[in-house]
């Protein structure tokens, strides 16, 4: 093991859960002598990675380390999304929609192709209402309540199908649903035969900034499949939501 390694494997040590060590905690972790592990925290307090604490003996991760975390490139939803939505298509081989809000209406900001010949889903920039369809509901439902019940009273509640939510109070319902179970679920609201399920993707101050969904002809996504499919939906989801914080910190 270099001296990088070293160092490197030293500040990893540090986490939420563990702010704050002794060198003999680090010794014990990292299975290296003790005076190693002196020599190299010297080194990292010269460079303002590691600095001492008002505790006698105790060590935790410097400020230089908050700077170099600022200069890390932010990147956008799609940016984060997109290897996220490759695994989970590659999963479940179904096509993965990413979509967002663009002012009264959702709008699809990516998308990654599942492997089957029939495939349900948006082309990028195309745009939906948000009382039809899992993706347009999950987005509507995490929405500040002021902005939810503007857009609720001005939607003009077209209907595509049978199944399609076209009453303000029924939509409320729906939505009030949604945000409690953390997921939306649309059987057929904007095409008939097809199965919808989305999650939130939040940003760190937990305002919903964009949706995940997948749709697929109801014979693919039979009852076992669907729980199935929420779960693997709103974990990618949460993971994006995850990555997006690391990038806002």
């Amino acid at each position: 093991m270099n001296t990088l390694e070293k160092c490197v494997r030293i500040l990893t040590v540090f986490s939420k859960a563990k702010p704050i060590a002794t060198v003999s905690y680090i010794t014990k972790q990292l299975g290296l002598p003790s005076s190693t592990i002196y020599r190299y925290i010297a080194m990292l307090k010269r460079t303002g990675l590691i600095e001492r604490t008002d505790q006698a003996g105790m060590y935790c991760l410097g400020t230089k380390i908050l700077e170099l975390a600022h200069n890390v490139p932010k990147k956008s939803v799609q940016e984060t999304s997109l290897p996220i939505m490759g695994q989970l298509s590659r999963k479940t081989g179904e096509t993965v929609t990413l979509t967002g809000l663009r002012k009264q209406d959702g709008i699809c900001l990516e998308k990654v192709d599942g492997h089957h010949a029939f495939r349900v889903s948006f082309e990028r920039g195309t745009t939906f209402p948000l009382h039809a369809g899992a993706s347009g509901k999950v987005l509507l439902a995490y929405l500040d309540p002021q902005k939810q019940d503007q857009i609720i009273r001005e939607l003009k509640y077209d209907k595509f199908s049978e199944t399609t939510i076209t009453e303000p109070k029924r939509l409320k319902a729906e939505i009030a649903t949604i945000s409690r179970q953390g997921f939306a679920l649309s059987n057929g609201e904007m095409i008939r035969g097809t199965y919808g399920i989305a999650a939130p993707i939040f940003s760190l101050s937990r305002n919903v900034i964009a949706a995940l969904s997948i749709s697929a002809p109801n014979h693919r996504l039979e009852e076992k499949q669907r729980k199935q499919m929420v779960q693997l939906i709103v974990a990618a989801a949460n993971k994006i939501t995850d990555e997006l914080a690391l990038y806002e910190t």
